[in-house]
Parts: structure tokens; C-alpha cells; sequence
């Protein structure tokens, strides 16, 4: 209470002043992963009786062998095995359990008992192939993709740039030049580089965008 330890519920006939207290409960479970705890912010009146409760989630520890990894829901991280999560939040829905080396590996949650998944290894022989295609590493290998989305939206952007400059670059030679012809040879190019530069700066926004969705969702 008021980041003073008081001791293990249940707690009888504490006496304490009229006030704002702000009351944390941390639940004792074994195991240095779990770490939930409560927090409830009370207001104590002068002769009356108060009472305060505390309903803990039902937790599932999470685990793997080998260890460290990632366990995820409709592609969000969850976290890094071993750890727990709250059971009426996950119940009925499928997990996946992801680690460089191994199969994914799926499951439905059930039951509040610990659930311990043995990955398996993969098969070099079989998968090689298809593990070491790009497609597949763009997919799963988030630093790839991070760095495609950096790299084209730099790239682009850069198009833009230059392209604009060609464009500016024959609009001032349009506006010089005396020959017809010249003139409109000069507008003509003005009017294409313009649009390549809006393209290329369209494809530099739509990496950008690719890039801030990796980073923050993923």
C-alpha cells in the first residue's frame, strides 16, 4: 500500500486514516516469468468499513524445447517461451510457435495446465530449397524485410528527385529555345519526367508505408 509491503492476504481489520491509497497485489506463483500484478487505487472514509478484493487471471505457462521462442496469435508476438499468458484471454484460440532451425508448430488453448511443445527440427535435405528462396526469407526474415522497405523507399524517393530535375532541367530549356520544334521536344520530356517523378515519389510512400507497418506491428 502505497509501495509499503504489508504482508500476504487475507489482511483483517487494517487501521488506517481517511485518504487516497493507491494498493498493489502481486500474485505468488512459482516460476521468475510471472510477473502480474494489481494495482487499485481506493479512498478510505472516516468510520466506515472498507473492503478490497483482488480476482488474479488464470495463467498458462507457455514452453518449448528448445527454449526462446517466439509464440505468437494472428501474427502478433505474444513473447519468448517460457512465458505465461491469461487463459480466458487465449482460451479456444490457436497459437503458433515459431524458432529459426525448426517447424512452426500450432496449437489450441484448452486447458489452464502448462503446455510444453517439442519443436521439431527441420529437414535440411527437404526444405533447403525452399528455406533458402527469397520469397520465403522476405516473408519470414523481419530485418529483410525491414531493410527492403528502407532501401526502395530511399531508392525511389531519390527517382523522384532526379527525375523532377529533368523535368525542371527541359521546362527551362522550353522556355529559352526559339525553335519550334525544340519547344516541343522540350515540353514533351518536361511532361513525362513530371510524371515518373510523381510515380516514382507514389512507390517511395508506399515503401515508407510498408516500412512504419513493419516496424510497429511487427
Amino acid at each position: 500500500m502505497n509501495s509499503v509491503v504489508l504482508g500476504s492476504t487475507p489482511l483483517l481489520n487494517l487501521q488506517l486514516p481517511p485518504g487516497i491509497y493507491q494498493v498493489e497485489a502481486i500474485a505468488s506463483e512459482p516460476g521468475m516469468w510471472y510477473n502480474t500484478n494489481i494495482i487499485k487505487e481506493i479512498q478510505l472514509h472516516a468510520g466506515r468499513d472498507t473492503t478490497v478484493y483482488f480476482q488474479f487471471p488464470v495463467m498458462v505457462k507457455i514452453n518449448s524445447i528448445p527454449f526462446h521462442a517466439q509464440l505468437l496469435n494472428e501474427n502478433r508476438l505474444i513473447g519468448l517461451t517460457p512465458t505465461f499468458i491469461d487463459f480466458n484471454k487465449f482460451q479456444g484460440k490457436e497459437l503458433f510457435l515459431e524458432k529459426t532451425g525448426y517447424k512452426s508448430s500450432h496449437f489450441i488453448v484448452t486447458t489452464s495446465q502448462p503446455q510444453l511443445i517439442y519443436l521439431e527440427p527441420l529437414n535440411l535435405t527437404e526444405h533447403g530449397e525452399e528455406n533458402n528462396s527469397f520469397t520465403y526469407s522476405l516473408l519470414h526474415t523481419r530485418i529483410k524485410s525491414k531493410f527492403l522497405f528502407l532501401t526502395g523507399s530511399v531508392v525511389s524517393h531519390w527517382l523522384a528527385f532526379y527525375f523532377k530535375n529533368l523535368a525542371d532541367d527541359n521546362y527551362s530549356r522550353y522556355l529559352t529555345t526559339g525553335n519550334p520544334q525544340l519547344m516541343q521536344k522540350y515540353w514533351n520530356n518536361t511532361q513525362k519526367y513530371d510524371r515518373w517523378s510523381d510515380i516514382s515519389l507514389g512507390v517511395s510512400y508506399a515503401f515508407l508505408g510498408g516500412l512504419i507497418y513493419t516496424v510497429l506491428w511487427h
